[in-house]
């Protein structure tokens, strides 16, 4: 039993608010909190612009200073200022001589810190390449594009681990409302986020920045010509915005149990029930399994095969007739001459004979000893006993 008193409302426009921050099956668009520290100099200052027009109208900029902020020590008042503003992601701007130009990204879930990463901004105000205003369209869907090998490592090490949190942070950010169709003419700028190659000396120490890849943003507007083809038309990408790269510098993972958390969702209103042990192949077949009960093998029902027939001897009420000498009368038995050595064939045993046909004989085998081509040719014949 929780200790905790429950607060409940006291009148209907607190009630209202709390209804809206309970969990929905369809959540809304995250809200982005923009603030900065005690200094904040002109190319961190570029990149929260750039971000707030970005993501107008779900973007809540504040101007004024905080002083005394440090995420990593203690993030309880980005905490605070995110559950008061209803946002769910934060960036806070930050320099220090330790530090210059810094942007730490938090996801919050459940008023709580979720996870949070660090980048720190290389490039300077001189170096920033301005290639004009960001004319994009208010709640316009980027396409978004992450080129390098470090974004689809799906192994277990550290860098891969980072990557995928980094990867899933810029598109809470930037993707927008999750919908399910858009119009072509919606898409009308690209965001393309590069990550460089890790330095050869990433094996001294990985936590030092200098050591980390480099990430580069940049902001492309589509542009489509006529182009030979009537149906397809030829797209090009003009360079827009600021450019920016950085290197990232700190972080903090989820919780393995408070992301599990933060995943969950009920069944959406268009996602198909999920049917015990059916599934569907690549092919687009159906398969199902069937767990059935202990089967009883003696009723099994197997081929009937020829071999497994009883034979005549085995035949209810079947006699066989014998004569004195112990011959079936159906037998085919082999008279030899006096001359010769040997006895009477039956059913490959031979009687009286030193040199009889060998075990395991079909009846109709004969022993013949080494002789000339002329006697061979006084053999006995087959004949039938009456």
């Amino acid at each position: 039993m929780s200790l905790l008193r429950e607060v409940k409302p006291r009148n209907a426009r607190t009630a209202r608010i709390v209804k809206a921050r309970e969990p929905q099956l369809l959540e809304d668009r995250k809200r982005v909190l923009l603030l900065h520290g005690s200094k904040c100099p002109e190319p961190i200052r570029n990149v929260l612009k750039t971000i707030t027009t970005l993501t107008k109208p779900h973007a809540v900029q504040l101007t004024k200073k905080n002083e005394n902020i440090h995420p990593f020590e203690d993030a309880s008042s980005l905490e605070f200022l995110a559950l008061k503003n209803d946002c769910a992601l934060v960036a806070f701007a930050t320099h220090s001589k330790k530090r210059p130009n810094n942007i730490s990204l938090l996801r919050v879930f459940d008023g709580k810190m979720l996870d949070m990463v660090e980048l720190l901004l290389i490039t300077g105000q001189e170096e920033v390449k301005d290639g004009g205003r960001l004319e994009i369209g208010v709640e316009m869907k980027p396409m978004i594009v992450f080129a390098g090998s470090q974004w689809d490592d799906n192994s277990a090490s550290e860098q891969a681990t980072l990557f995928r949190q980094l990867k899933s942070t810029f598109l809470d950010v930037f993707q927008g409302e999750e919908i399910s169709s858009i119009d072509v003419a919606g898409l009308q700028y690209v965001l393309m986020v590069a990550a460089g190659e890790t330095p050869s000396t990433s094996t001294t120490d990985t936590n030092d920045p200098a050591n980390k890849p480099v990430i580069h943003l940049r902001w492309y507007k589509v542009r489509t010509v006529r182009s030979n083809t009537p149906k397809v038309p030829r797209v090009e990408l003009d360079q827009i915005g600021p450019s920016f790269d950085f290197r990232m510098g700190r972080y903090k993972l989820a919780d393995e149990g408070l992301m599990r958390e933060a995943m969950k969702h009920g069944r959406r209103p268009n996602e198909a029930r999920t049917k015990k042990n059916i599934e569907t192949d690549i092919m687009g077949d159906k398969l199902g399994r069937i767990h059935l009960g202990r089967q009883d093998l003696k009723e099994l029902q197997t081929r009937k095969m020829k071999g497994l027939k009883r034979g005549r001897n085995e035949i209810d009420g079947e006699n066989v007739e014998m004569n004195g000498n112990g011959i079936h009368e159906d037998d085919d038995v082999l008279i030899l001459s006096e001359d010769d050595e040997g006895g009477v064939m039956v059913d490959g045993d031979e009687e009286g004979s030193d040199g009889g046909s060998s075990e395991g004989g079909t009846g109709d085998e004969i022993d013949i000893a080494d002789e000339s081509d002329e006697e061979a040719d006084t053999m006995p014949k087959r004949q039938r006993v009456a």
